[in-house]
């Protein structure tokens, strides 16, 4: 399990909806900011952000929003089609649904 801190903060929930309608959570570093708890899925979404942090360090902000705005300029949408939130997902969607074996 790669180290992480988990803060639920309620109050989060409005500020958060300025940026994107269906915000849960933000991952700075190895803390997790979410406004309420996180389901299993979800933890495992965010600590993958987690370690794209610990990839690529403080430069990581900069590098996903170049990123958001690569995918922007192509048409595509600026935070689902990061390939960052790809990669998140892809992580939580094997957690989800695990290959069966």
């Amino acid at each position: 399990m790669i180290p992480h801190r988990v803060h639920v903060w309620p109050w989060l929930r409005r500020p958060g909806k300025l940026l994107l309608r269906d915000w849960l959570a933000i991952t700075i570093g190895s803390r997790i900011f979410t406004w309420r708890k996180l389901d299993d899925v979800e933890l495992a979404h965010e600590l993958a952000h987690v370690g794209q942090w610990g990839r690529h360090g403080v430069a990581f902000p900069i590098i996903y929003l170049a990123d958001s705005l690569r995918v922007r300029r192509a048409g595509k949408r600026w935070y689902h089609d990061n390939a960052f939130e790809q990669e998140a997902r892809d992580v939580a969607r094997r957690l989800w649904d695990p290959p069966m074996g």
